[in-house]
């Protein structure tokens, strides 16, 4: 006979998938950390489209850093679960914005995922 997980097809640890989209103006060398872990590190020159997954539960630290010379500068967009973040929640992150044109690290943190996107986006909080 098998285990419960595998008698109901439930997964005992659950993810969300995350999509980040980088689309540079130029060429410039670029950082990403999610939670801590680097995703990213390279000179960025085309679009670059990061995957990854992270467990339910955790909270998100997404953390992203350019070196830029004017006029270089990148266009962020970020999904999580195929649910639009950024740029539909771009005012959550610090500096407020999806379009990189500075050398200070960008940052947007989320707590839960599921129970922020319900209060940020009116449905109510999970608890």
């Amino acid at each position: 006979m098998k285990n419960f997980y595998e008698a109901t097809v439930i997964k005992p640890i659950l993810e969300c998938k995350i999509k980040l989209t980088l689309d540079p103006i130029g060429q410039l060398p670029c950082w990403v950390w999610c939670n801590g872990r680097t995703i990213y590190e390279n000179t960025i020159s085309s679009v670059e489209i990061l995957e990854w997954s992270t467990p339910l539960t955790d909270p998100i630290n997404l953390k992203i850093q350019i070196y830029r010379n004017h006029p270089d500068a990148i266009k962020i967009s970020m999904t999580i679960d195929d649910i639009d973040i950024v740029p539909t929640y771009q005012y959550l992150a610090d500096p407020p914005t999806n379009y990189l044109d500075f050398n200070q690290i960008w940052c947007i943190n989320i707590p839960n995922f599921y129970p922020w996107l319900h209060e940020v986006s009116g449905q109510g909080w999970i608890v």
